[in-house]
């Protein structure tokens, strides 16, 4: 039976030792106990080789093979131990053990209390946990809560990850690991750099609360919080996120961001900046839906994508785009401006499109409709292009750009309005469509169709298909010089009219001067071709060609319908004013 002190404390009592031998001086009283030493305290056995037994003082050292077990298989061992009964601590030096249960300590030096199983080390120390191995130059140990605390050169070894730390937790039982300073985190896929939060390898669940940077092979996240599950593949990070695409060679920031590395669906939200090919491309928006997996990019809300290389900033509600095809459309009062060599053009329609031009017999229409709502919705099937599409190198393709419905340009140069657009960087040549209207200066030109060839922002060619009309003013009211045939080419130079071609059903009327420079009469003539030039804006002389018929009326006999052609219709109402015109909704 177990005896006790006065004040009740159990005494350390002595079970066996083969001899033992009492020491009594002025300084100490102990003794010494040699061979087979087993001690029992407070339901913990203490053996060992030899042990000096300070009953006074209830404490006992113990040399050579000690061990203290406890009767729930708890066992710890040194090479030696002080034990004080009085607080159940043991002082345990030399190849120091503890094992309990799943977990084993070990270190050269330990503070140990029975009771508490709470364990101080500062001479380095290792504790085992099944598959996971910790290491430090300082720790705290605590058997009941299961949470060890680990400081300075903290080194934690998995078969799914590696982590080096100043400062860290961990829970034995729960698998998780916090982190209280800068820590560095290694699996097979990434790399996290962190200085607060946890990762729950039970449950792959994974919180950081400070800036943390997470490193891929083809992406590197930072943010100043990021959750992430290995399972489900969810990640979050919020707090000037950065996102970088190694493989892309673009960044995206943002307020917030989410992502499913699974399904690779994510979202960018609050200030959102994507920038491309080292900066040269920039988008900015409020939100942007994106998926990795299929190339898939939406960005909604003020969108500016600016393109330094091709002097160009599209501006826009919505934009979407596609990695592989390179395919991007913008709706929502599109505009787009271009700048070369200080002259600026504005367009504007209700869509503009982006596409390869090698794409451009690729894109089609896809037509979805709900018959209990009656929506009718569509999208182009390049939006959604797979990894075929992708270019087998990187050097650049020329692009094709499509605008569809109330399409406007303006320019100090040139100004029209049509239908719908479209724009060939392998011709430099704008082509409009339905009911297109082109200015000029001093010039007016409208066809079923209209293309316009520029050079650096600047009128280099103008071609009128079927029902052409191109009209010259002057600068006196009503008085204009007007060209219509099938087919008319104008050609430009430094922004001035230089050279017509009027090419089937060719009709002109324009004014003659005589050498005093006014007005003396009207020639109107007509032939299957004719070729008409022009000196310093004004028409000067014309060549006619095949079945030329002409008639020359003096200014005094000019009726109201002697001073127009046929076809001719100013249509000076439709033109964009200003560049206010364009970008103002």
């Amino acid at each position: 039976m177990p005896t006790f002190d006065s004040t009740g404390l159990q005494i350390i009592s002595v079970k066996h030792a083969d001899s033992a031998i009492g020491y009594n001086s002025e300084n100490k009283n102990y003794q010494r106990l040699l061979g087979a030493v087993l001690i029992e305290h407070n339901g913990i056995t203490l053996t060992c080789d030899s042990a000096h037994l300070f009953q006074a003082n209830e404490y006992v050292e113990a040399f050579s093979n000690v061990r203290i077990t406890k009767v729930n298989g708890e066992n710890a061992s040194s090479d030696y131990i002080k034990y004080t009964g009085k607080n159940n601590t043991a002082l345990m030096k030399g190849m120091v053990q503890i094992i309990d249960g799943a977990n084993t300590l070990n270190t050269e030096e330990l503070t140990y209390n029975i009771k508490t199983k709470i364990g101080v080390y500062n001479k380095g120390g290792t504790l085992q946990n099944e598959e996971t191995t910790v290491s430090s130059e300082t720790g705290i140990y605590n058997g009941y809560s299961q949470l060890t605390h680990f400081k300075t050169n903290v080194v934690v070894t998995n078969p799914k990850y590696n982590i080096a730390s100043k400062e860290l937790t961990y829970n034995m039982q729960t698998k998780v690991v916090r982190f209280l300073a800068e820590s560095v985190i290694n699996t097979d896929n990434s790399t996290i750099t962190t200085s607060n939060g946890s990762f729950d390898s039970k449950n792959s669940n994974a919180v950081f609360n400070t800036r943390t940077t997470i490193e891929n092979e083809n992406q590197i996240i930072i943010g100043n919080k990021i959750t992430y599950n290995d399972q489900s593949g969810n990640a979050s990070a919020s707090g000037n996120v950065i996102v970088e695409d190694l493989k892309n060679d673009s960044k995206l920031f943002s307020d917030k961001a989410e992502y499913n590395k699974q399904t690779g669906a994510g979202k960018a939200t609050g200030h959102v900046l994507i920038e491309q090919e080292g900066g040269s491309k920039t988008l900015t928006s409020n939100q942007v839906d994106f998926n990795k997996k299929n190339g898939y990019y939406k960005a909604t809300g003020k969108v500016v994508f600016i393109d330094t290389v091709q002097h160009s900033k599209l501006l826009a509600g919505v934009v979407e785009y596609n990695d592989n095809s390179k395919f991007m459309i913008a709706t929502v009062y599109p505009k787009l401006i271009s700048v070369n060599e200080g002259d600026s053009l504005f367009m504007r329609a209700d869509t503009m499109m982006s596409l390869r031009y090698k794409d451009k017999n690729e894109l089609k229409k896809i037509v979805t409709s709900t018959k209990k709502t009656k929506e009718v919705t569509y999208a182009y099937n390049l939006l959604f292009a797979d990894s075929t599409y992708k270019s087998i190198d990187d050097a650049p393709e020329p692009k094709l750009i499509i605008a569809n419905r109330n399409v406007k340009i303006y320019s100090d140069s040139l100004q029209s309005v049509s239908d719908s657009l479209s724009y060939s960087e392998v011709d430099s040549m704008f082509r409009l469509y339905k009911n297109p209207i082109m200015w000029s200066k001093q010039q007016q030109a409208n066809a079923d169709t209209v293309y316009l060839k520029t050079i650096k922002n600047k009128l280099a060619e103008v071609n009128l298909l079927v029902n052409s009309l191109l009209v010259s003013s002057s600068k006196f009211e009503n008085v204009y010089d007007q060209v219509a045939g099938n087919y008319v080419n104008a050609y430009f130079v430094n922004n001035e009219i230089d050279h017509v071609f009027v090419n089937q059903n060719a009709e002109s009327l324009y004014y003659a001067k005589d050498d005093k420079e006014e007005y003396i009469g009207v020639n109107k003539a007509e032939s299957s071709s004719m070729d008409v030039f022009f000196i310093e804006k004004e028409l000067d002389h014309i060549v006619m060609h095949a079945n030329p018929k002409g008639v020359f009326l003096p200014i005094d006999q000019l009726s109201e319908t002697d001073k127009f052609l046929g076809s001719f219709k100013l249509l000076t109402e439709r033109k964009p004013k200003s560049k206010e015109e364009i970008l103002n909704n």
